[in-house]
């Protein structure tokens, strides 16, 4: 949300909680000179972009890092000669819930909690228990790997098909499941169980999201 210049303020500015003391204001450098050669760093980008804003990609392989099966269904599409108009994601269309073997009933969730609060049992699903689990909103592919091993999908394989702003999606369906219908109460639970919205809900897609850096004064 904010610019190369804030941020690089905000940690190496002497007296910031990161850095108290910088007297000659030292910033990191792309190429520093030292006796055994040039140090390179990578160029800390004003703006952070995905590779579709760079490059031009042909297709998308979801996952962190994808997986056997969805790579070996990629290499079979190319040699079929099967694949889909470029610029498409191979995968499943439909999402984690879908492949999760978790029982589920109606959602309503009253407190988030964070993963390092409760032990959650191993049969109901993650989110109706507080967890606040991304596959509601997350392309499939992955065989629900995470919430098999009592952790909540965080969502590396991104939104499904047709979603223009995966954050979004993953907010409506979130805020869809909160049981209750004052503001106030609801404000609360948001506060208490996601003190970091933003990197929750856009934490692999911000750079592509709706959502961009805050504007300059």
């Amino acid at each position: 949300m904010n610019d190369r210049q804030s941020i690089f303020d905000a940690v190496y500015k002497e007296g910031s909680a990161t850095t108290p003391e910088n007297p000659e204001d030292v910033r990191p450098q792309h190429e520093t000179q030292m006796p055994e050669g040039t140090l390179y760093l990578p160029v800390f980008y004003d703006t952070l972009k995905t590779l579709a804003q760079t490059v031009e990609v042909d297709y998308y392989l979801p996952g962190c890092p994808p997986e056997a099966e969805r790579i070996w269904a990629a290499i079979e599409a190319i040699v079929a000669g099967k694949l889909p108009p470029r610029g498409s994601v191979l995968g499943l269309h439909t999402t984690v819930c879908d492949e999760c073997k978790r029982t589920r009933h109606e959602k309503k969730i009253k407190k988030f909690y964070r993963t390092w609060q409760i032990i959650p049992d191993e049969e109901t699903c993650l989110l109706e228990q507080g967890l606040l689990c991304c596959g509601i909103a997350t392309r499939a592919g992955c065989g629900a790997l995470c919430p098999a091993v009592n952790s909540p999908c965080i969502g590396c394989h991104g939104g499904n098909d047709g979603v223009e702003d995966y954050g979004a999606r993953l907010q409506s369906a979130v805020a869809s499941v909160i049981d209750s219908n004052d503001a106030d109460e609801i404000e609360r639970i948001i506060a208490d169980g996601i003190p970091d919205p933003v990197g929750t809900f856009y934490r692999f897609s911000l750079a592509g999201s709706l959502l961009r850096r805050s504007k300059r004064d």
